[in-house]
C-alpha cells in the first residue's frame, strides 16, 4: 500500500505477521494524513547475515519491530533517513549507538498505558508467586489435596514485610515501586545509570550482589545490552535465598536459562515467573515447561486492550513529528537532539524553529 500524495516523504513499514493489524492501522492513518507509505521486508532479528533493503535508501522514516533488525550497515546506507519508530517500547533490534552517532532520532512506544500495564501485571505476578492461586484452584478441582491448617503445610506467604529487588530502574520499575509504596515492603534497586537526584526516597539503591542476597522477590526489568545479557547467571542465582522468587518481564536474554532450570529443579530457588524467554515462542520441548515451580506466559502479560488502543495513534504521532522536524513525543534517544538537528539541516529539512522547508 502507498499513498496517492505524490513524491512526498516516504515511510517504510515492515511486514511483521504478529503486529500485522497494528501496522495496517498505522499505515492507513498515515495515508489518510497524506503521507506516502510502503511496506517492506526487513531482516529478521535472528538472521545469520542481515541484508539491506533497497527501499531503505529512499526512506525518510522507517518503522521497525522487535522481530526486525536494524543493523549499523542498514543505518549507514539510509542516507535520507530522518528517524526510526518502534510501535512498542523495546528497541533492542536497533544498533542504537550507531543511530546516536549518525544523529538519527528514535521514537518508540513508551506510552503510559504500556509501562503501567506492565507494572500492574508484575505486581500480579509477585502476588501469584507468593500466594499461588493456581494451587488453591487445584484444591477446589480435586487436583491437589487441601493443606493441613498449619504453617508447614499452607503455601501462601505475605508480601507485607518482605523485600522486593528491582534489577533496572526504568519506567516499568518506577511504576512497580509506586504501586508497592504503601504495601509495607522494603524496596531495593540496582541500576548504575540512575542519578542520585532521580532516586525515589522509598527505594534503596544497592549493588547487584546485595540485591540478590537480600531480596525475597527479584524483578528483572532491564533493556538488553552487553552488560545486562545473562545478568542473572549461575553465580547470581547462587546468591539468592532458597525460597526467593525470580520474575522476568524484560527479555529472555537477561537470564541464563540453563542455570535457572537447574536452580529450580534442585530446589535452590523457590520459584520463577517468566513472561519472556530466550526463544519465543517457547519450544514445546523446553525444560522450563516441565517445572511445577515456574509460571510461564508468552510475552503478553502486560498487553491490555488499553495499550492496543493507543499503539497506532502514538506511532503515527511519532512519525509525523519526525517528518515535521519535531522531536517525537515518545523518544528513545532525546540526548541526541543536537546531532539530529544537524542531520536534518544536512538533509535540507528545517525544524519548526527555523521555519518550514
Amino acid at each position: 500500500m502507498s499513498s496517492a500524495a505524490g513524491p512526498g516523504p516516504l515511510v517504510l513499514l515492515p511486514n511483521d505477521a504478529i503486529l500485522a493489524d497494528v501496522l495496517r492501522d498505522i499505515g492507513q492513518r498515515l495515508v489518510d494524513a497524506g503521507v506516502r507509505v510502503e511496506y517492506c521486508d526487513f531482516p529478521h532479528k535472528d538472521g545469520e547475515s542481515p541484508w539491506i533493503p533497497a527501499r531503505l535508501a529512499h526512506a525518510d522514516v522507517a518503522v521497525f519491530t522487535m522481530r526486525t533488525r536494524c543493523s549499523a550497515e542498514m543505518l549507514r546506507s539510509a542516507a535520507r533517513l530522518r528517524g526510526i519508530v518502534y510501535p512498542t517500547i523495546g528497541t533492542e533490534t536497533l544498533d542504537l549507538d550507531v543511530a546516536d552517532e549518525l544523529g538519527i532520532i528514535v521514537g518508540h512506544g513508551a506510552m503510559p498505558e504500556n509501562f503501567v500495564g506492565m507494572a500492574e501485571a508484575t505486581v500480579m505476578l509477585i502476588l501469584m508467586q507468593l500466594y499461588d492461586p493456581i494451587a488453591s484452584s487445584d484444591v477446589l478441582h480435586g487436583r491437589r489435596a487441601r493443606p493441613a491448617p498449619n504453617a508447614h503445610s499452607v503455601w501462601a506467604r505475605l508480601l507485607c514485610g518482605r523485600t522486593v529487588g528491582l534489577i533496572g530502574f526504568g519506567r516499568i520499575a518506577r511504576a512497580i515501586a509506586e504501586r508497592l509504596e504503601n504495601w509495607r515492603v522494603r524496596l531495593l534497586a540496582s541500576d548504575p545509570h540512575v542519578e542520585a537526584d532521580r532516586r525515589p526516597a522509598e527505594v534503596a539503591f544497592v549493588d547487584f550482589d546485595t540485591l540478590m542476597r537480600e531480596s525475597d522477590v527479584v524483578v528483572v526489568s532491564v533493556a538488553i545490552t552487553p552488560q545486562t545479557r545473562d545478568i542473572v547467571d549461575a553465580r547470581a542465582l547462587s546468591l539468592m535465598k532458597p525460597d526467593a522468587r525470580l520474575i522476568n518481564i524484560s527479555r529472555g536474554e537477561a537470564i541464563d536459562e540453563r542455570a535457572l532450570v537447574d536452580a529450580l529443579r534442585e530446589g535452590r530457588l523457590g520459584g520463577a515467573a517468566l513472561d519472556v524467554t530466550r526463544i519465543e515462542p517457547l519450544p514445546a520441548d523446553s525444560e522450563l515447561r516441565t517445572l511445577d515451580n515456574c509460571f510461564l506466559t508468552p510475552h503478553m502479560i502486560g498487553q491490555t486492550r488499553d495499550v492496543f488502543e493507543v499503539i497506532a495513534p502514538a506511532a503515527v504521532e511519532n512519525i509525523v513529528c519526525i517528518l515535521r522536524g519535531e522531536m517525537p513525543r515518545y523518544c528513545r534517544n532525546p540526548y541526541t537532539r543536537e546531532r539530529w538537528t544537524t542531520r536534518l539541516r544536512t538533509l535540507g529539512v528545517r525544524t519548526p524553529e527555523e521555519g518550514t522547508a
